[in-house]
Protein backbone atom coordinates (compact mmCIF):
# COMPACT_ATOMS: atom_id res chain seq x y z
CA UNK A 1 0.00 0.00 0.00
CA UNK A 2 3.23 2.60 0.68
CA UNK A 3 4.63 1.97 -2.44
CA UNK A 4 1.19 2.38 -4.33
CA UNK A 5 0.93 5.85 -2.42
CA UNK A 6 4.41 6.46 -3.35
CA UNK A 7 4.31 6.12 -6.50
CA UNK A 8 1.18 7.95 -7.07
CA UNK A 9 3.38 11.03 -5.65
CA UNK A 10 6.08 10.31 -7.90
CA UNK A 11 3.39 10.12 -10.65
CA UNK A 12 1.90 13.88 -9.62
CA UNK A 13 5.67 15.13 -9.63
CA UNK A 14 6.08 13.89 -12.90
CA UNK A 15 2.66 15.34 -14.32
CA UNK A 16 3.65 18.97 -12.42
CA UNK A 17 7.01 18.63 -14.06
CA UNK A 18 5.65 18.62 -17.47
CA UNK A 19 3.04 21.96 -17.25
CA UNK A 20 -0.01 23.39 -16.91
CA UNK A 21 -2.84 20.58 -16.72
CA UNK A 22 -5.08 21.63 -19.86
CA UNK A 23 -9.19 21.13 -20.10
CA UNK A 24 -10.89 19.95 -23.58
CA UNK A 25 -10.82 23.14 -24.45
CA UNK A 26 -7.04 23.58 -24.31
CA UNK A 27 -6.54 26.09 -22.29
CA UNK A 28 -4.17 25.48 -18.77
CA UNK A 29 -7.07 25.26 -15.72
CA UNK A 30 -4.12 24.42 -13.39
CA UNK A 31 -0.66 23.28 -13.07
CA UNK A 32 0.03 19.28 -13.24
CA UNK A 33 -2.40 16.92 -11.46
CA UNK A 34 -4.34 20.30 -9.83
CA UNK A 35 -6.76 21.57 -12.01
CA UNK A 36 -9.83 23.94 -10.93
CA UNK A 37 -12.07 21.72 -13.01
CA UNK A 38 -11.50 18.47 -11.12
CA UNK A 39 -9.28 18.66 -7.99
CA UNK A 40 -11.19 18.14 -4.92
CA UNK A 41 -10.02 18.20 -0.68
CA UNK A 42 -10.02 14.41 -1.16
CA UNK A 43 -7.31 14.14 -3.70
CA UNK A 44 -4.92 16.83 -1.60
CA UNK A 45 -5.75 14.77 1.42
CA UNK A 46 -3.69 11.98 0.11
CA UNK A 47 -0.48 14.34 -1.25
CA UNK A 48 0.00 16.49 1.72
CA UNK A 49 -1.59 17.97 5.12
CA UNK A 50 -4.48 19.99 5.19
CA UNK A 51 -5.97 22.00 7.66
CA UNK A 52 -9.29 24.31 8.36
CA UNK A 53 -8.52 28.24 7.20
CA UNK A 54 -10.97 31.35 6.83
CA UNK A 55 -10.64 33.29 3.85
CA UNK A 56 -10.33 36.91 4.09
CA UNK A 57 -14.57 36.92 2.74
CA UNK A 58 -14.55 35.34 6.11
CA UNK A 59 -15.18 31.98 3.92
CA UNK A 60 -14.33 28.29 5.45
CA UNK A 61 -11.94 27.28 3.51
CA UNK A 62 -8.97 24.60 3.77
CA UNK A 63 -5.21 25.49 3.16
CA UNK A 64 -2.92 22.12 2.23
CA UNK A 65 0.64 22.01 1.86
CA UNK A 66 3.88 19.49 2.49
CA UNK A 67 2.65 18.69 -1.30
CA UNK A 68 5.54 17.51 -3.38
CA UNK A 69 7.08 20.76 -4.64
CA UNK A 70 7.74 21.46 -8.62
CA UNK A 71 10.43 23.28 -10.38
CA UNK A 72 9.54 27.07 -11.58
CA UNK A 73 11.43 28.95 -13.28
CA UNK A 74 14.60 27.26 -12.63
CA UNK A 75 13.80 27.23 -8.94
CA UNK A 76 12.02 24.71 -6.07
CA UNK A 77 8.90 26.03 -5.72
CA UNK A 78 6.35 25.27 -2.55
CA UNK A 79 3.10 24.12 -3.30
CA UNK A 80 0.31 24.94 -1.26
CA UNK A 81 -3.09 24.19 -2.04
CA UNK A 82 -6.92 26.24 -0.60
CA UNK A 83 -10.01 24.72 -0.90
CA UNK A 84 -13.13 26.38 -0.99
CA UNK A 85 -15.07 24.17 2.35
CA UNK A 86 -13.98 21.66 4.55
CA UNK A 87 -15.55 18.56 3.12
CA UNK A 88 -13.52 16.38 0.81
CA UNK A 89 -15.98 17.23 -1.84
CA UNK A 90 -14.64 21.13 -1.68
CA UNK A 91 -13.24 22.52 -4.89
CA UNK A 92 -9.87 23.89 -5.50
CA UNK A 93 -10.00 27.45 -5.28
CA UNK A 94 -6.50 28.58 -5.33
CA UNK A 95 -3.20 27.21 -6.13
CA UNK A 96 0.06 28.99 -4.45
CA UNK A 97 3.63 28.64 -5.58
CA UNK A 98 6.24 29.88 -3.45
CA UNK A 99 9.60 30.14 -5.20
CA UNK A 100 12.68 30.26 -3.13
CA UNK A 101 16.14 32.28 -4.75
CA UNK A 102 13.60 33.38 -7.54
CA UNK A 103 15.25 35.18 -10.85
CA UNK A 104 12.56 36.92 -11.81
CA UNK A 105 13.39 37.06 -15.46
CA UNK A 106 13.40 33.02 -14.96
CA UNK A 107 9.95 32.73 -13.59
CA UNK A 108 8.70 35.08 -15.98
CA UNK A 109 9.88 33.11 -18.79
CA UNK A 110 8.56 29.75 -17.29
CA UNK A 111 5.48 31.27 -16.84
CA UNK A 112 5.06 32.38 -20.55
CA UNK A 113 5.91 28.62 -21.95
CA UNK A 114 3.26 27.71 -19.95
CA UNK A 115 0.45 30.22 -19.90
CA UNK A 116 1.51 32.79 -22.93
CA UNK A 117 2.46 36.72 -22.74
CA UNK A 118 0.90 38.64 -19.46
CA UNK A 119 -2.43 40.61 -20.26
CA UNK A 120 -1.62 43.16 -17.68
CA UNK A 121 2.63 43.64 -16.19
CA UNK A 122 3.12 46.13 -13.31
CA UNK A 123 6.21 47.24 -11.54
CA UNK A 124 7.50 43.33 -9.86
CA UNK A 125 4.40 41.70 -10.82
CA UNK A 126 2.48 40.31 -13.95
CA UNK A 127 -1.11 38.98 -14.71
CA UNK A 128 -2.41 36.04 -16.66
CA UNK A 129 -5.85 34.98 -17.66
CA UNK A 130 -7.44 32.32 -19.92
CA UNK A 131 -11.08 30.75 -20.06
CA UNK A 132 -10.18 28.56 -16.67
CA UNK A 133 -7.69 30.93 -14.85
CA UNK A 134 -5.95 33.87 -13.41
CA UNK A 135 -2.46 34.23 -12.20
CA UNK A 136 -0.56 36.66 -10.67
CA UNK A 137 3.21 36.40 -10.22
CA UNK A 138 4.48 38.99 -7.76
CA UNK A 139 8.65 38.74 -8.58
CA UNK A 140 9.85 39.09 -5.58
CA UNK A 141 6.80 39.03 -3.42
CA UNK A 142 10.10 39.65 -0.93
CA UNK A 143 13.37 39.36 -0.59
CA UNK A 144 14.85 36.37 -2.78
CA UNK A 145 11.34 34.87 -3.25
CA UNK A 146 8.93 35.25 -5.64
CA UNK A 147 5.00 34.13 -4.77
CA UNK A 148 2.66 33.50 -7.97
CA UNK A 149 -1.20 33.15 -7.11
CA UNK A 150 -3.27 30.65 -9.44
CA UNK A 151 -7.01 31.03 -9.25
CA UNK A 152 -10.31 30.20 -11.00
CA UNK A 153 -11.58 32.87 -12.97
CA UNK A 154 -14.80 32.58 -10.79
CA UNK A 155 -12.57 33.53 -7.03
CA UNK A 156 -13.38 37.12 -8.29
CA UNK A 157 -12.83 38.53 -3.62
CA UNK A 158 -9.87 36.68 -4.41
CA UNK A 159 -8.26 37.70 -7.14
CA UNK A 160 -9.17 41.52 -5.59
CA UNK A 161 -7.42 40.99 -2.55
CA UNK A 162 -4.17 40.00 -4.31
CA UNK A 163 -4.57 42.50 -6.51
CA UNK A 164 -4.40 45.08 -4.04
CA UNK A 165 -1.17 43.94 -2.19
Amino acid sequence: MRARALGALAAAAAALAVGPACDKQGDPAGLGPWTFTRTTLAHAKKAGRCQPTELADLRKATWCFGVQPIKAGGKTAEVDLYFGGDTDDAKLIEIQLKVRGCVEEDLDKWMRERFGPPFETRAMRAYWKNSFLWAAALMPSEAGRCVVHFLPVTESSEIERIKQR
